[in-house]
């Protein structure tokens, strides 16, 4: 098994989901005592914010580069940037290391595909919805995206930051999101991305008609198709 590096901290709140879905996964492939081998980051997030806001995107991808060189040195053999917003200075974490950084726009490009679907609605931050980095990325893995507009955008804004980010999960927010969702697939949306991590706390798939493309749990599910290689599928006797 080899050992995967996690940077995140951008919330702490999704970064556990990482945790508790890494280490799952692994006991469900291969059973008993069974867990995953990690070494894990946390950045204060709120350092890291304020640079967001400010758009001072160079900075804070210094800032997760530096990580990602320290869970390289601790002896990860791959990474994963815990984060959709932070997949903005992507280039600049995976070219401080020479292990591979899973994308999370390729895993989920590669999720839609399989489903054979090629417009999707994206709930995310303003900005994975506003700027290229994330929607361009889907794009060339041959998924267009839809995207709320106006009051919605800054509905989910909201939601995220001052609600999940902070461990509230609140009913009428999921309404909220899964009405949001519902105007996408009414628009053309073949299915919805949850485009930020923190997202799956609140939004799943019994909550809209078409499928729900959770990606911290693809990301997690593609480092261990990684990590672990093909399971070997147990041989019957007869």
């Amino acid at each position: 098994m080899q050992r995967i590096g996690v940077i995140g901290g951008m919330s702490w709140e999704s970064t556990a989901e990482y945790l508790r879905l890494l280490n799952q996964g692994v006991r469900e492939r291969l059973g008993g005592l069974h867990s995953a081998r990690l070494v894990v980051a946390t950045v204060d997030f709120a350092a890291v914010e304020p640079l967001q806001v400010a758009g001072r995107w160079g900075e804070a991808g210094d800032l997760l580069a530096a990580e990602a060189r320290g869970l390289q040195a601790a002896g990860a053999d791959l990474l994963l940037l815990a984060t959709n917003t932070m997949h903005r200075v992507f280039e600049r974490v995976a070219g401080a290391v020479s292990v591979p950084v899973l994308h999370l726009a390729d895993v989920t490009a590669a999720a839609v595909r399989e489903q054979g679907l090629s417009r999707v609605g994206l709930l995310a931050t303003r900005y994975t919805v506003e700027q290229d980095f994330y929607r361009g990325r889907l794009a060339e893995g041959g998924v267009a995206t839809l995207v709320p507009h106006g009051a919605d955008r800054e509905e989910v804004q909201r939601i995220i930051f001052e609600e999940l980010c902070v461990g509230r999960v609140e009913e009428a927010s999921r309404r909220r999101l899964a009405r949001i969702a519902g105007d996408l697939v009414a628009a053309g949306a073949e299915g919805v991305v949850l485009g930020c991590t923190e997202l799956e706390l609140s939004l799943g798939a019994g909550d809209l008609a078409v499928p729900v493309f959770p990606t911290t749990t693809l990301h997690c599910r593609a480092a261990l198709d990684v990590a672990l290689g093909p399971v070997p599928v147990p041989v019957p006797v007869h």
